[in-house]
């Protein structure tokens, strides 16, 4: 896919510029706020940033839509301009700026590098900077319906007799990009927040490796087959902004991550579901995700299943 395919998304999607526009709006003193744009794209952020006063930006871009951004930023007669070619953590002599604003987030929330580039980005930073966005919340939530895993395991029913059970382990360990519906979860309660992370300059900075344990009573979901889980971020630009890929949320160009089973969970009525994610988006790492599924009886284990992305990678 052609980067501006990307791009034509990001710029398609009303909600996510207005409230970047409307937290900038509250950030930017015109005159006087320097700024930062990490992963700056066409710019427009930027231009967001300049037409709302910014004394000066500087766009921070290792792909060629730097030289895009340049040739918008004329057109569109957007002066006070820097434009430097490269990846925002090799910087050794960053500009010090008033706000440093990346919007870096992917359909999983982290896969695009956010928390390293903001955790870097405090390097940019006069003393009282601010950064955008200042808090991102993940969330997961058992999917009851069967139309997800149905639409990947499609494995058992090639047919032939061939045995593809091998490709079949490998499918079930990758994490998809789903539009996952509101019927195909527990209910609008479903969701629980598995990762809480504080942004801002002054939070201690979280380590890339992530993990937390959830669980869900059998008695709280509208059916006893579990077939996969869904994961979806509230990224919250300033208190009150926010930008959400909830199911239950107003559409934006992102959509939900399916997790699916190796093989569905029926569920007795006092049962528990445990799940256990773990993260890891350490820069030598890239993304990895580890999902481990346990259904409890009684407070023991009945059941366990356990996958992992690194699992769903196939070499060429």
């Amino acid at each position: 896919m052609s980067e501006i395919e990307l791009h034509r998304k990001l710029l398609g999607d009303a909600p996510r510029n207005a409230a970047f526009q409307a937290a900038l709006k509250q950030l930017i003193v015109p005159g006087k706020t320097t700024v930062a744009d990490i992963g700056a794209g066409t710019g427009f952020l930027s231009f967001l940033a300049r037409r709302l006063g910014a004394a000066h930006c500087t766009l921070i871009e290792y792909s060629g839509m730097l030289e895009l951004a340049q040739k918008l930023a004329r057109q569109n007669g957007i002066d006070q301009l820097s434009f430097v070619r490269g990846h925002s953590a090799e910087l050794r002599k960053p500009p010090k700026v008033d706000l440093v604003v990346s919007e870096t987030l992917g359909n999983f929330a982290l896969e695009e590098g956010l928390l390293e580039t903001l955790i870097d980005a405090r390097r940019y930073l006069k003393a009282g900077g601010r950064v955008l966005p200042e808090r991102l919340r993940q969330f997961a939530a058992p999917v009851t319906a069967p139309r997800l895993q149905q639409e990947i395991d499609i494995w058992p029913q090639v047919g032939y007799e061939l045995d593809l059970s091998a490709a079949r382990t490998v499918s079930l360990n990758n994490m998809y990009v789903k539009a996952v519906l509101p019927a195909d979860l527990g209910g609008r309660d479903s969701g629980q927040i598995w990762d809480d992370l504080d942004l801002r300059p002054q939070a201690k900075a979280a380590d890339s490796r992530r993990s937390a344990t959830l669980r869900w009573k059998a008695a709280d979901l509208p059916a006893a087959r579990v077939e996969g889980i869904a994961l979806w971020w509230v990224c919250e630009l300033l208190p009150g902004i926010d930008l959400s890929t909830s199911p239950f949320a107003p559409a934006t160009h992102w959509d939900q991550i399916y997790l699916p089973l190796l093989s569905p969970l029926e569920l007795a009525p006092d049962d528990q579901l445990e799940l256990t994610l773990s993260c890891d988006t350490r820069p030598d790492v890239g993304v990895r995700l580890g999902w481990k599924t346990r259904q409890l009886r009684g407070g023991k284990a009945v059941a366990e299943q356990v996958q992992d992305s690194f699992r769903g990678r196939v070499e060429v």
